[in-house]
């Protein structure tokens, strides 16, 4: 489980290093060369070791990929018809409704603790992220859309991480959301004129921590957790980006944004503090 959150951290913190990276940078420039530097860099790893990706690895990660692929694309253009607060509540709602695809899919029924958990951390995500209600029009779907595409990749990794080598996975996965999203990110000019000064900084964290550890310890962390569970813990994301929003962004808050927060930390001890309880060893007896 802490490899999830110490992932939702990092992913947490890009929120504001992809507000000001946009600025210089087209934002699917910007997706398609910070996978691409991750999957050199798990290539590099791959290559230090002298192992290949095995066929497994090939299939997860380019499963893993196109869904990823698929999803940025459809999130970026609900954005251009639908506010970045609906397309915030939208993300999140279809990554808590994992547990509904893997219960099809994988055959892992969620059990009545996790689907109420679900329904507290999605009354949290709505009051951090919606602003003026939630409308259903073309932006929404297309991010409604791109939602799915989101947790059908939890699924997917969920499907493989155990037979494939986490390493392998990511870094296939890496190359085919940089190869699906190169013919549209245009010249690369256009990522070399946002790279001066801060700019280079926001794009390192981007691709190191957003797009190579993070992934990582989500392939680790689907060894051993369900893709339910993995589901509602990603709705911790929101919670980290409020906590880097308003320290180093330094955006405004308003009070029902902490109480979404609230909700969502609710949810995830409501369905993480027994399983958490059961791993711990048993106390050795006394006398």
């Amino acid at each position: 489980m802490l490899e999830v959150v110490l992932a939702c951290a990092l992913w947490g913190g890009t929120f504001v290093a992809i507000r000001d990276a946009v600025t210089g940078i087209p934002p699917v420039m910007l997706v398609a060369s910070r996978f691409l530097v991750a999957g050199a860099a798990f290539a590099l790893v791959l290559a230090l070791r002298r192992r290949a990706p095995a066929r497994t690895d090939l299939a997860g990660g380019a499963i893993s990929g196109l869904l990823l692929a698929g999803g940025f694309t459809l999130q970026a253009e609900g954005l251009r018809w639908t506010s970045a607060g609906s397309s915030a509540f939208l993300t999140c709602a279809g990554s808590l409704l994992t547990a509904f695809w893997a219960w099809w899919l994988l055959r892992q029924r969620p059990g009545a603790r996790l689907v109420a958990g679900i329904a507290v951390a999605l009354a949290g995500s709505a009051l951090l992220s919606l602003h003026e209600g939630l409308q259903l029009g073309r932006g929404e779907a297309l991010t409604l859309a791109g939602a799915a595409l989101f947790a059908l990749q939890i699924v997917a990794v969920a499907r493989f991480a155990r037979i494939a080598d986490p390493v392998a996975l990511v870094c296939v996965h890496s190359f085919v959301v940089a190869a699906v999203l190169a013919p549209f990110a245009g010249p690369p000019e256009g990522l070399l004129g946002g790279l001066r000064g801060d700019g280079l900084w926001r794009f390192l964290y981007l691709a190191v921590a957003g797009s190579t550890v993070a992934p990582l310890l989500q392939v680790h962390a689907q060894r051993t957790l369900s893709a339910g569970r993995i589901g509602l813990l990603f709705a911790l994301e929101p919670v980290f980006a409020l906590l880097f929003a308003v320290t180093i962004g330094a955006e405004s808050f308003a009070p029902r944004w902490w109480l979404g927060a609230a909700l969502i930390l609710a949810a995830v001890l409501l369905v993480e503090w027994r399983p958490a309880r059961a791993s711990r060893p048993a106390a050795p007896a006394i006398g």
